[in-house]
């Protein structure tokens, strides 16, 4: 489909006004492409969103900031939830399949119904979903039944509990499953699966990615898992203070980030400033700061080098250095491959950089 999901030209929202959802609150939005508005509020000293400007592509974006940047406001605003704001919102919602659900939004709590058990939460969208799918095409499969989305989200042991018996991880995965079940054309996801064991999580996401490629699906997700991140979505928007700060392919901010804080929304990050990288990235002085990901730095013994080891706390899949340049004193942490050989404190190193490295023209 040609254009863009979502086009917002200049939104800003207040930090107070307009209608927002409240948490507990699932609607679907078909008016969600009506919002091609221009609505005067005037600006109050704090913004929600803050002249927004950008193109949300179909596919999976997600949607990264700190607490409080704005990540849910900015949903809420394409959900239809958030009217009270300036500029426009244009969405291509509406011009899908007419036979399924335009979109379906799930908030941070999971927005599930008090009055309804597991099971039937299943069953009242599925039989929605059935209903659209009778007046268009439909699809070859009506892939998912109750039971075995049931069973995929180990739910199945519950199905006859209430939201208020379940634990936060069994909601969180409830909420999941029946925006599934709806096979809306789109799904907003506040901070989907956040209550769900680390252990476990991976294994959802992974039937999630499954199953929104089955169904064309796409997906504005908002996150604080890096990994999550850059495993299930394709484009990203970083967020600031209500400001975008940063929008595009996941892989770009990945290899290339503009500042170390935007960076580290995907993941550890070396940042090296324009003064350091002469005295710990021999043989890569540049004129600008220089941005590597842990894989990318590989760190040997060197005698006849001017950065010592001070200590190497060990973080798993990669290593932490705490090195000191002898000549000028400068000390930083690099974080780097896990070393072929033991390297003890006061042994002198030298970084090397592998592959094209992210940040270096």
């Amino acid at each position: 489909m040609s254009g863009p999901l979502f086009r917002l030209r200049n939104v800003t929202l207040p930090a107070s006004g307009g209608r927002q959802s409240p948490d507990g609150d699932s609607r679907d939005s078909r008016s969600v492409a009506k919002h091609n508005q221009g609505v005067n509020t005037p600006r109050s000293p704090s913004m929600r969103l803050n002249s927004i400007t950008l193109e949300i592509p179909f596919g999976a974006t997600a949607v990264v900031g700190l607490s409080g940047a704005g990540k849910t406001s900015l949903l809420n605003v394409l959900a239809g939830f958030e009217t009270g704001f300036s500029g426009t919102l244009e969405s291509s919602v509406l011009a899908g399949p007419t036979h399924r659900l335009p979109l379906f939004w799930v908030p941070q709590s999971g927005g599930l119904w008090p009055h309804l058990s597991a099971e039937q939460h299943l069953q009242v969208v599925r039989i929605e979903a059935a209903q659209e799918q009778k007046t268009g095409s439909g699809s070859e499969c009506f892939w998912k039944k109750t039971d075995e989305l049931l069973e995929l989200f180990d739910l199945t042991h519950r199905r006859q509990a209430f939201p208020a018996e379940l634990s936060q991880g069994e909601r969180s995965r409830l909420g999941m499953a029946r925006a599934l079940a709806t096979r809306a054309a789109v799904l907003l996801l506040d901070e989907p699966l956040s209550h769900v064991d680390p252990v476990r999580k991976p294994t959802y996401w992974n039937l999630v990615r499954q199953i929104v490629a089955e169904e064309n699906i796409s997906m504005v997700f908002s996150s604080h898992e890096p990994e999550t991140v850059l495993r299930h979505a394709e484009h990203v928007i970083c967020l600031d203070a209500g400001s975008v700060v940063f929008e595009g392919p996941v892989r770009t901010l990945y290899d290339h980030p503009p500042n170390a804080q935007i960076g580290a929304f995907l993941g550890p990050l070396n940042w090296f400033r324009a003064d350091e990288t002469s005295e710990f990235l021999n043989g890569h002085v540049t004129n600008s700061d220089v941005a590597v990901r842990p894989e990318r730095m590989h760190i040997r013994i060197a005698d006849d080098s001017a950065i010592e080891v001070l200590a190497m706390p060990f973080v798993g899949a990669y290593q932490e250095s705490i090195v000191r340049h002898v000549t000028s004193g400068m000390t930083k942490s690099v974080l780097h491959q896990v070393p072929e050989v033991v390297i003890q404190p006061r042994q002198r190193v030298a970084f090397r950089i592998l592959g094209t490295p992210g940040g270096i023209p």
